[in-house]
């Protein structure tokens, strides 16, 4: 509705330049005043015998911003192609040296995240030529951070994608208690692994993530990268596999 309300300012405004135009160049203000009363009515006549058109504007106007806004997230995109790519540190599930990478932004309290969590075992399993870059994007809340700073700080002990995973496979509400006796049960130290939390460069690779997400406009988990697309939220294999193609068969930032 509201782009209605633009359209037809934007036509009516149109509409009046016309007839401030013939003003400016001498026509008497009657004159000008008539034409402009004139013009504003047929406009005024044709969109009421022609309503589709406001819709037809509108979705225009919307595919349009949505081309704008995909060229300037590739621009962007090449810039960070380097730093998105890398891992930080973390183990890259897959083929390390594989042609396509898929970044997935996630966090552990997010149930879509857990559920894309097979799909992606399952996409990296089939394709010998897949790398995936996990980002550690916690929106949801203080635990959510608490989570992912536990996960980093397990590398330190080998033990990241164990603990990834057993974040992951819980379905109950995850607390600092539960964190940590989740990561006991992957035969981590614990009292190593709270010291490892506090680090700077656990803290500084979360937030290296947080940056690019705002880059990218990433605002959601699951977020995949895959090639040029950026895909909000869970997607099935199907979805998954198209886009790997998609990539394949050529794009600005792979």
């Amino acid at each position: 509705m509201g782009l209605r309300v633009l359209f037809l300012s934007c036509i009516i405004v149109a509409a009046a330049g016309g007839s401030l135009w013939l003003a400016a160049i001498g026509l008497p203000d009657g004159a000008g005043s008539a034409r402009q009363n004139s013009l504003e009515q047929r406009v005024r006549r044709y969109l009421i015998a022609n309503p589709e058109v406001l819709n037809e504007a509108a979705d225009a106007y919307q595919q349009r911003r949505k081309e704008r806004e995909a060229a300037a997230r590739i621009n962007v995109m090449k810039g960070l192609k380097g730093t998105l790519r890398k891992s930080g540190g973390l183990p890259v599930l897959g083929n390390p040296k594989g042609d396509v990478t898929v970044v997935e932004f996630f966090d552990y309290r997010c149930p879509y995240c857990k559920r894309a969590l097979t799909e992606l075992q399952r996409l990296v399993g089939e394709d010998k030529n897949l790398r995936l870059v996990f980002r550690e994007f916690p929106i949801l809340g203080p635990q959510s951070l608490v989570a992912s700073r536990a996960a980093i700080a397990a590398r330190e002990q080998g033990k990241y994608l164990e603990m990834h995973d057993a974040l992951m496979a819980y379905k109950g509400q995850l607390d600092e208690k539960t964190i940590m006796a989740i990561a006991a049960g992957q035969g981590v130290d614990i009292a190593r692994l709270r010291a490892d939390m506090e680090k700077p460069q656990v803290m500084a690779l979360i937030n290296e993530s947080m940056i690019l997400a705002r880059r990218l406009g990433v605002r959601a988990t699951p977020t995949m990268i895959i090639g040029d697309v950026v895909h909000a939220g869970y997607a099935e294999m199907g979805v998954l596999k198209d886009l790997v193609a998609r990539a394949r068969a050529g794009c600005e930032t792979c």
